[in-house]
């Protein structure tokens, strides 16, 4: 077993195949290990034998082969568990592969939220409603085998293309998302944590009252949930959010970094970097320059 303990999430922004520009596929190594951490990218993780205990915010989920665990962009995760012959997939992507994915979906995705189901808002929204909760999926059969071809990972995996990666990630993606749909159906359960997590994504200037509207729930209510759910006040959460999207607009869209700092809601560059420096460890420019990696991150 793993036994790991983190008290400060780590924000991490990184790709682990270096020729992968839409995301990144890799194997579970026993001997490797991240503290708890969130990130920007939409990320599941798929078990191929034994098991896996995953912390979601302050949940414990375990997933048994032919189950994939969702983690939803912002929200806190760490492996504290693996049984001796747990085998899984890490499978990212970053926000435009998942909206390039969503198009496929459009349909089922307007009958679930509002959002453009092109935008990567839409896609993380529709995917949170579907998995707020419960983000453990069953895959069936008819979709594993797709899934798992689309998740292999081989000694060639460092050498395809971008174009082949791409592909892949869309394929992996779009099977887990069907799966998400058929095992889910109408039998999720909801949490308003993570449905508030998607609609800050969406529009990081709203604020608590405005989420509680949407929401229909009081303040006091949606504040106690984010503490037992996440362990984290609003305020905080909704500052990892305001870095995701910081971290977007700088990585994929080379934005001026005052100008991303203000469209993700933070006040000022300084604000933005006080906070960057307490969570990475190191500032937002020398972060990218080294590619997205910070000094707490152990890897």
């Amino acid at each position: 077993m793993l036994g790991m303990t983190a008290k400060v999430a780590i924000f991490q922004e990184h790709l682990l195949l270096p020729t992968t520009v839409n995301g990144a596929i890799w194997s579970f190594d026993p001997g490797y290990w991240r503290p708890a951490h969130f990130h920007a990218q939409t990320e599941f993780l798929l078990v191929q034998r034994g098991r896996a205990t995953e912390r979601v915010g302050r949940t414990l989920h375990t997933a048994h082969a032919g189950q994939l665990i969702w983690h939803l962009p912002g929200v806190e995760h760490q492996l504290v568990a693996a049984s001796s012959d747990c085998e899984f997939t890490v499978v990212q992507a970053e926000p435009d592969q998942c909206s390039a994915i969503m198009r496929g979906f459009g349909a089922v995705a307007r009958d679930e939220t509002n959002a453009s189901p092109t935008s990567f808002a839409g896609w993380v929204r529709a995917l949170g409603r579907l998995t707020a909760g419960r983000p453990v999926v069953e895959v069936k059969r008819s979709d594993r085998d797709l899934l798992l071809e689309a998740c292999s990972v081989t000694s060639q995996s460092t050498t395809l293309r971008p174009e082949q990666s791409a592909h892949r990630l869309h394929v992996a993606f779009a099977n887990a998302w069907r799966a998400t749909l058929s095992d889910h159906d109408d039998r999720r359960l909801t949490s308003l944590v993570e449905l508030a997590c998607c609609l800050l994504l969406e529009d990081p200037s709203l604020d608590r009252p405005s989420i509680c509207r949407a929401l229909d729930v009081s303040e006091s209510y949606l504040s106690r949930r984010f503490q037992l759910e996440l362990g984290i006040s609003f305020v905080e959460q909704r500052t990892r959010l305001r870095l995701v999207r910081f971290s977007t607009h700088v990585a994929r869209d080379n934005r001026n970094y005052l100008e991303a700092a203000l469209e993700a809601g933070f006040g000022s560059y300084s604000q933005l970097h006080r906070v960057f420096v307490r969570l990475a460890g190191i500032g937002p420019r020398e972060y990218f320059a080294q590619g997205g990696r910070n000094k707490r991150a152990l890897f």
